[in-house]
């Protein structure tokens, strides 16, 4: 008859089936095991180990370790991790291919894995989101920043100017993404919030990219993501976004047959969500309500008399010891910007009332004694430093010097503020 396929058809047709389970399978294995060992996942020694034999043996890499006590999770350890995860779990979906290959398809494993998926991108929105929500990720600029020259700071330390330079923006940028966050956790808007936390995400993403944020590797995968657990839906986006037709999303409902199981799940789910949202809260809930330290300011050195010798303010010499700097911009914390443009952090207790400095050093060992008088935006200091004596004059400016910090908001410009 026509409509019977030749032997030559069928068997096409079973290699394009096994290389679509293949890969799906693939992708599925990839995505738990990147949610595993990301960033921000627990630490597991003999992956460490693991990782660090694949780098070295492998991918000849010399002095391959991981880094720890940093804010990168871009770090040669990271994409090696990356690489190793990739492979391992091509080997895996390959030994599971083989050792069941009689299964038509891995439906209900690729159901959970977007379940599992859903639920991290949706608790990493949470915390991202409540962290701008609050003052948690990008603080107001301190003073130090403020200071800085715009061509010394870095691509990333200019976002984070960017960005702390407006409190408003910066809530409504976490309020994004808290609310893909809180849409994700639900299958009834999981399409919705996927694509609303992928467009989030990717502004995120490509700002890392471009101003050189050491988070690259996890904003590209929480974007990946996304696209995973829309997979499901793509063909009917793809009818109604480009071909218009009407459509109507699946469900998608992961069958759980025991009723008191499925109560069981919504309890734990509900415990979770209010355990992250009370915890997140309760970590940052105080950086709404930052006190500024006393006396603070950036203050400029006009005269640095140690030991009755005037010690010229020189910036970029080899002077060690003379001050061009200093900067109150935390409780109980300075830094003191050398001559050599090194900066020095100090401890400090400041007293109003006596109109006091005491600087000790990170040991707490005594570093410096002043009093001090302030007459407008000058202010003198008259004490010593180790067993010197010394006089310093600061010229002081204050936050509300400052236009990045000052300016407001206008809804009428005549000219446009762009100095």
């Amino acid at each position: 008859m026509e409509n019977e396929k030749t032997p030559g058809v069928l068997l096409l047709q079973e290699r394009e089936n096994i290389i679509k389970k293949f890969f799906s399978l693939w992708i599925v294995v990839y995505a738990f095991v990147f949610i595993g060992t990301s960033q921000f996942s627990f630490s597991f020694p003999f992956l460490e180990k693991l990782v660090l034999w694949f780098g070295t043996t492998f991918l000849h890499i010399k002095d391959l370790h991981k880094i720890t006590n940093t804010g990168s999770g871009d770090t040669t350890y990271d994409f090696v991790l990356v690489l190793a995860g990739v492979i391992f779990s091509f080997l895996v979906s390959l030994i599971i291919l083989i050792a069941d290959r009689k299964r038509p398809n891995y439906r209900q494993l690729y159901l959970f894995a977007i379940v599992i998926a859903r639920y991290y991108v949706g608790f990493t929105m949470f915390t991202y989101g409540l962290a701008k929500i609050f003052n948690g990720q990008f603080p107001a600029n301190g003073l130090s920043r403020l200071e800085e020259k715009v061509g010394d700071m870095s691509p990333m330390g200019m976002v984070w100017a960017f960005m702390g330079a407006s409190r408003a923006y910066t809530f409504v940028s976490g309020l994004l993404e808290f609310t893909g966050g809180v849409l994700l956790l639900f299958r009834q808007t999981k399409t919705f919030g996927a694509l609303f936390s992928m467009t989030v995400m990717l502004n995120v993403a490509l700002l890392n990219f471009m101003y050189d944020v050491p988070v690259k590797i996890f904003s590209a995968h929480i974007v990946l993501l996304c696209v995973f657990i829309l997979s499901y839906d793509w063909k009917i986006l793809f009818n109604f976004f480009v071909l218009h037709r009407f459509e109507k999303l699946d469900y998608n409902k992961l069958r759980v047959k025991k009723k008191w199981l499925q109560v069981t799940l919504r309890v734990i789910k509900i415990v979770i969500i209010l355990a992250i949202l009370g915890i997140s809260i309760s970590q940052l809930w105080g950086t709404l309500d930052e006190k500024p330290a006393p006396m603070e300011g950036a203050y400029s050195v006009k005269s640095f008399v140690l030991n009755h010798d005037t010690i010229p303010v020189a910036y970029n010499s080899k002077d060690s010891i003379g001050w061009s700097k200093m900067f109150v911009d935390y409780p109980g914390w300075i830094s003191i910007q050398l001559n050599t443009d090194k900066k020095v952090w100090k401890q400090v207790k400041i007293d109003t009332l006596k109109k006091s400095f005491a600087m000790d050093n990170l040991d707490s060992t005594s570093y410096a004694f002043f009093n001090y008088n302030v007459r407008n935006d000058t202010v003198t200091f008259t004490g010593t430093i180790k067993k010197d004596t010394a006089n310093i004059i600061f010229t002081r400016k204050q936050k509300k010097d400052y236009s990045l910090v000052n300016r407001g908001f206008h809804w009428v410009n005549e000219y446009p503020p762009n100095w």
